[in-house]
């Protein structure tokens, strides 16, 4: 098989692939949709537990700096009984002023953690809920999608198998503009529609419509530049 012969029949074995695929309707497109969506909402709650981890870990180190501040308040107060003067009153006194101060901050911060924890737990299960819902959808697509295939799958294996089999015969730079417009079409060749191009419908000069014919080398539609072959 020639190397334009190959050309021709990519683009058909690619045309069959794409009415199998449309047969499918736009659950493909639904299902790559929401394992995105999903992978994004994992991600998000991975965030808000690794945030709840940190929350953890602060309020386990203040909770260990308010006992210390609470064991040297009770040990400041029991040192009030053995003061001898005014000055060490005053001194002790402005110690355990300190340590009330630090006691009080500390459970102001821890307040405000536990509030900052229940707020992240709330969005953790909402995240939860919807990424259950994301896995039913899913599984439901998924289920109809292989129905839908079910019919063609052995067929459809067969021409992906001879797409690659055909795509290994072409050079890197000619499966590269087939592909390019492949992407911006839906197809990356075409066959001529009469003397004309059968994807922008441009009239061929005489020459183009010659070398067609002789169909011995790749050409391109000079107006919207797919490649184009003579259907025989």
């Amino acid at each position: 098989m020639t190397k334009i012969n190959n050309l021709i029949s990519l683009a058909t074995v690619d045309e069959q692939i794409r009415e199998i695929e449309s047969s499918q309707g736009d659950l493909p497109s639904r299902i790559k949709k929401l394992e995105l969506e999903k992978s994004e909402l994992e991600q998000n709650t991975k965030g808000l537990n690794d945030k709840i981890d940190e929350l953890n870990k602060k309020q386990s180190s203040l909770n260990i700096t308010k006992e210390d501040s609470s064991t040297k308040l009770a040990k400041f107060k029991d040192q009030l009984y053995l003061v001898k003067n005014n000055k060490e009153y005053d001194a002790i006194n402005s110690e355990i002023d300190t340590a009330k101060d630090n006691i009080f901050q500390i459970s102001e911060e821890l307040s405000k953690i536990e509030d900052d924890k229940k707020d992240t737990e709330e969005k953790i299960k909402l995240c939860q809920s919807e990424n259950e819902e994301y896995v039913q959808k899913l599984d439901k697509y998924s289920t109809q999608l292989k129905d839908s295939m079910s019919s063609n799958e052995k067929e459809y294996a067969n021409l992906k198998k001879h797409r690659e089999e055909l795509i290994s015969g072409l050079d890197a730079s000619i499966l590269k503009e087939y592909n390019r417009m492949f992407a911006a079409k839906g197809y990356g060749a075409c066959s001529s529609l009469g003397e004309a191009c059968g994807s922008c419908y441009t009239s061929f000069p005489p020459q183009l419509i010659s070398e067609l014919r002789e169909n011995l080398d790749f050409k391109y539609c000079p107006s919207c530049s797919i490649l184009v072959y003579l259907e025989q």
